[in-house]
């Protein structure tokens, strides 16, 4: 008797959540403060509106480092609903979106992140469908958002990152 195995789809979101002891309001705050980002997010360089005001329509450019590589990434941010929701898109050299969905959580906020990228260029965008990278890119977003739980709270002790949570 032989097995057949059938290949499933991967999910390709990358995403993670954190639980931090801080207003929805406040943490939303942080995180459309876009030029912030590097504060927090190791690997983003550096953040430049270069179109529209804060907000839903805003054009920013992230200069990015990955794997040893430095390149420039368009993003739209397309909706904005204070305090719960950021969605953007990635332009060039990169296609894909992100969201942030914010919600309450006992005494605080839940906050949770999923992206899904393809890079424009063949051989980075077959790099980023294996399972090692992905793994690799969930650990490095929940270091990231470590690092944000404890620069909105203050290094308090109760902040929580953990697999992504659907809203």
């Amino acid at each position: 008797m032989s097995a057949i195995i059938l290949n499933t789809p991967k999910d390709e979101v990358i995403g993670a959540s954190l639980y931090v002891p801080v207003s929805r309001e406040d943490l939303y705050e942080v995180l459309l403060d876009v030029r912030s980002f590097p504060r927090w997010a190791p690997g983003v360089r550096r953040v430049e509106v270069v179109e529209g005001p804060v907000g839903r329509g805003m054009v920013s450019e992230w200069e990015v480092s990955a794997l040893g590589v430095r390149r420039k990434i368009s993003s739209v941010l397309v909706e904005a609903e204070p305090p719960s929701l950021l969605r953007w898109s990635y332009d060039d050299p990169v296609r894909g979106w992100g969201e942030c969905s914010i919600r309450e959580r006992g005494s605080g906020a839940l906050v949770s992140f999923a992206t899904e990228v393809e890079p424009e260029d063949p051989g980075l965008a077959s790099l980023t469908r294996a399972a090692s990278f992905r793994n690799a890119a969930r650990a490095h977003l929940k270091r990231c958002l470590g690092r944000l739980g404890r620069l909105v709270s203050g290094d308090d002790g109760r902040i929580r990152v953990g697999p992504l949570e659907r809203v």
